[in-house]
């Protein structure tokens, strides 16, 4: 095969490949993204919108087939493509999956693939470890194409990243887990770039979790089709008119596509999220929250300012749905200071109309503060609330909890993860399994996968 980026970048990918496992924390690592992941999958699978996709599935077909793979706490079963993006949207739909950096959403793209493929494809080989090597490996695919980029502030961005990045990662992982070639791996590659694009106006609306699954799904079946002999330009990331100048620009790191680095699911790893909702918003809620506990009982809030980078997609002051409000600055503030929590139940629509709470967003206005950074990595926030009497009290973020530098235990993941459980009526004792997916064999790995259907209930 002629030496070209796509083939370079592929020949990189399917080394750190080999030994991604044997990297220091990978298998720790690997196991929390997929006991969060499916976790916070099973949370969202009955969400409006992956409930309509689910829905939509079925009258295309006429009903569940006899079989297929498993859809996250629903009945029936699916085609493994049409399970993956039903199931990436449920992952992706609570804004709950931990964030990475650069800023993008590697787990909701790659996982439910991997998962549909190994339950389904018959291969002794797809145990819990290659799954995990390979969704490892498809984390590292995003990072590196988000780095290549150059685009890490919110403002440089053109299209939402997991749906130009996701479907690249989606592919490799699925197509090392089936084994493909080199060669293949390029034209599977060449097949995900074509199905890439997602536009930054439907964040905040069920359309952005769909971008999510859509990555999964486009992901799976291009591999499956290079693995049938399907092709496409095997150089599909370079040139005038390749993959990256399209998404990117001009100005590409091209160098940062086979650099040696650590491996990015380790270092700098993910930030998981303990708030339902967009990662910026952590900052505003770890703030408000702070400061909620040192208000006395009866005190009553005039007007709260946030100072903050520009940032103005998540300066929504009237947020027109609980959904929407996982995207606004304003939203989480009111919801977080009035409740002195926020969780699952913070962003549903009887919250957000609320009368406490549409009488605090006309109180709460966002202060700009061009001098400051919009990377999440580099990101401070400051609140400040004016009571009645006129006491003021400020509080600041420069990182919520488990940010990059700040990692959390394992208790503090495993309790998220039971939480979402208990939140989708799903057994108990599927957090153990759930905790230790590199300990289990293809038959294991199939069985638990089998489990988190609706059946199992």
């Amino acid at each position: 095969m002629p030496a070209t980026l796509t083939g370079a970048f592929v020949a990189n990918l399917i080394e750190i490949h080999a030994t991604a496992l044997a990297r220091p924390g990978a298998i720790a690592r690997m196991d929390d993204l997929v006991m969060d992941g499916i976790a916070v999958g099973l949370a969202g699978a009955n969400e409006p919108g992956p409930a309509l996709l689910a829905d939509q599935a079925r009258g295309m077909m006429g009903g569940a087939e006899p079989a297929g793979a498993t859809l996250l706490a629903r009945e029936g079963l699916l085609p493994p493509v049409v399970a993956a993006r039903i199931n990436g949207a449920a992952m992706h739909v609570l804004d709950y999956e931990p964030m990475w950096n650069p800023a993008n959403h590697a787990v909701s793209t790659v996982l439910p693939a991997l998962l549909a493929l190994a339950e389904t494809d018959g291969a002794a080989a797809m145990d819990g470890p290659a799954v995990l090597a390979a969704f490892a490996t498809g984390i590292e695919a995003q990072a590196r194409l988000r780095r290549a980029s150059r685009q890490f502030e919110p403002g440089d961005l053109v299209f939402h990243p997991p749906s130009v990045v996701g479907p690249i990662g989606s592919a490799i992982a699925c197509g090392l887990l089936l084994r493909l070639d080199a060669e293949a791996l390029c034209h599977a590659v060449g097949i995900a770039a074509s199905r890439a694009g997602g536009v930054l106006i439907n964040v905040g609306s069920m359309t952005k979790a769909l971008h999510c699954g859509a990555a999964a799904a486009d992901g799976l079946e291009a591999a499956q089709l290079a693995a049938r002999g399907f092709t496409a330009d095997p150089d599909v990331l370079d040139g005038p008119r390749g993959y990256l100048r399209a998404f990117f620009g001009d100005d590409t790191d091209n160098d940062a596509l086979t650099v040696d680095a650590p491996l990015a699911a380790t270092d700098p790893g993910p930030a998981f999220k303990f708030y339902p909702s967009q990662y910026g918003t952590h900052f505003v809620i770890s703030a408000a929250l702070a400061l909620r506990a040192s208000l006395p009982d009866d005190a009553r809030i005039e007007t709260v300012t946030i100072t903050c980078p520009p940032m103005p997609y998540v300066d929504r002051p009237s947020p027109a749905s609980g959904l929407a409000g996982k995207f606004s600055f304003q939203y989480v503030a009111a919801v977080a200071l009035l409740d002195g929590r926020v969780n699952l139940a913070s962003f549903t629509d009887a919250r957000r109309f609320r009368a406490d709470v549409e009488a605090l967003l006309t109180r709460i206005k966002i202060k700009s503060d061009p001098g400051r950074e919009g990377r999440f990595d580099r990101m401070r926030v400051d609140l400040e609330v004016q009571l009645a009497g006129g006491a003021t009290r400020r509080s600041m973020c420069d990182g919520p909890d488990g940010i990059w530098g700040r990692p959390v235990t394992g208790d503090r993941l495993a309790t998220k993860a039971r939480d979402c459980l208990v939140a989708a009526q799903m057994p108990a004792d599927l957090l153990h399994e759930l905790t230790h997916v590199s300990r289990l064999d293809a038959t294991a790995l199939r069985r638990l996968i089998g489990r988190l259907g609706r059946e199992a209930r």
